[in-house]
């Protein structure tokens, strides 16, 4: 009797435990903000309910601007840029890589050179020690003429000055001229006039080169230059 019955309470345990196993799990629902950058994050969140609430913080928003805010969320128009006047064109010679505002001060390479006047401030006197001239009253002074060449080719070139003794030497015959080929090697040649009637040869006195190209950082309105005893100004003019 005992037996029976201890077999029919285990039995009675045994279905009361299954029974218990056949109960389905209930899953609990938690609303609220699961948005981590929120102000109101609710870690145990299980479903976003839209109640989520950030932080409002104004100000620029834009990094270029001297008053960018990196925290800002809302721009609020308050953007600050520096202002920096200059020339904007990448081809001027004084453009200004940091200018923001083009104030119209854009320079420009000249694309010649008016050449006006030459003036000789010194020269050799002698001939290698001798005198340039002997005229039919015994000697004199050299009979002065230029010649402007490029290349080997005379360009352009004045008459004799005669029995120059003093200085300055001004020249203006057959100037102005305009060069326009810059960056060419320009020669002028001083030379003393010994033909009579076409007869005779003309002396090298000496003579001057220079490349305008090399004088457009300069500026100014006179090229200096000077060689082997000759110095000489030119009177120029750079033409944009």
């Amino acid at each position: 009797m005992k037996r029976i019955l201890f077999v029919l309470t285990l039995t009675t345990l045994i279905f009361a435990c299954k029974k218990e196993d056949d109960k389905p799990t209930t899953t609990t629902n938690i609303e609220g903000c699961t948005d981590s950058s929120a102000t109101n994050f609710l870690s145990t969140a299980t479903v976003d309910d839209g109640s989520c609430v950030y932080t409002v913080v104004e100000g620029c928003m834009d990094s270029t601007a001297t008053n960018y805010n990196s925290e800002a969320t809302v721009d609020d128009g308050s953007c600050v840029y520096t202002v920096v006047e200059g020339c904007m064109d990448s081809t001027a010679t004084n453009y200004n890589s940091e200018a923001t505002i083009d104030d119209g001060s854009c320079e420009y390479p000249p694309s010649g050179l008016k050449l006006s006047s030459i003036t000789i401030n010194s020269m050799p006197m002698t001939n290698n020690g001798s005198n340039w001239d002997v005229g039919a009253f015994g000697l004199e002074y050299p009979d002065v003429f230029y010649v402007l060449k490029q290349g080997g080719g005379d360009i352009v070139s004045s008459s004799s000055q005669d029995n120059i003794a003093t200085f300055p030497i001004l020249f203006t015959e057959n100037l102005p001229y305009t060069i326009n080929a810059l960056s060419q090697e320009y020669t002028i040649e001083l030379y003393d006039n010994d033909q009579i009637g076409g007869i005779g040869e003309n002396e090298l006195i000496g003579s001057c080169s220079f490349t305008p190209n090399e004088y457009i950082i300069d500026g100014g309105d006179e090229i200096n230059i000077i060689n082997s005893g000759v110095d000489m100004t030119l009177d120029i003019q750079w033409v944009q």
